[in-house]
């Protein structure tokens, strides 16, 4: 078995791909602050570049990764395979989300999928806020919310 980690930058944001043999088991954003670019695959390569995309506000499309989905509920990858189809510059509500997987009073259990989104930003979380459009709930934190929506011209 072989873990590694790979850094991606861009501008003021840092994505961290965590590998565990040929599959990402996790990605972490972060501030860049302090942090070094390191790439080691084709696929870090691609990542950094739809990073580098989407920091200069030129839209990307994001690679296709091999990602491993143990331990990950069908409701979740419900969940998370219809957040992947909101487009840059829409946000969504957990109720709208909920509704679209039809679970219409599951709310509460579609925020607890993106607490546990081991893919931000490729399974965009920063897009789903609550039903009156406050900025709730975001791992790396709710300035870094409201930056990856305004980068995307949502805020």
């Amino acid at each position: 078995m072989s873990i590694f980690t790979e850094t991606c930058l861009a501008g003021p944001l840092a994505l961290e791909i965590v590998w565990n043999d040929a599959a990402v088991t996790g990605l972490k954003l972060t501030w860049a602050e302090g942090r070094h670019r390191e790439i080691r695959t084709p696929a870090g390569e691609a990542v950094q570049a739809a990073l580098e995309a989407y920091v200069a506000g030129q839209g990307c499309t994001w690679p296709q990764l091999p990602y491993a989905w143990d331990g990950v509920t069908d409701f979740s990858r419900q969940v998370l395979t219809e957040l992947a189809a909101v487009p840059a510059g829409q946000k969504v509500s957990y109720g709208w989300l909920a509704a679209k997987v039809g679970r219409p009073k599951a709310a509460r259990a579609v925020g607890r999928v993106m607490a546990g989104n081991r893919f931000p930003l490729l399974y965009p979380c920063h897009r789903v806020v609550g039903t009156s459009g406050a900025l709730t709930g975001f791992g790396p934190g709710i300035d870094m919310k409201q930056y990856l929506l305004q980068l995307e011209g949502t805020v």
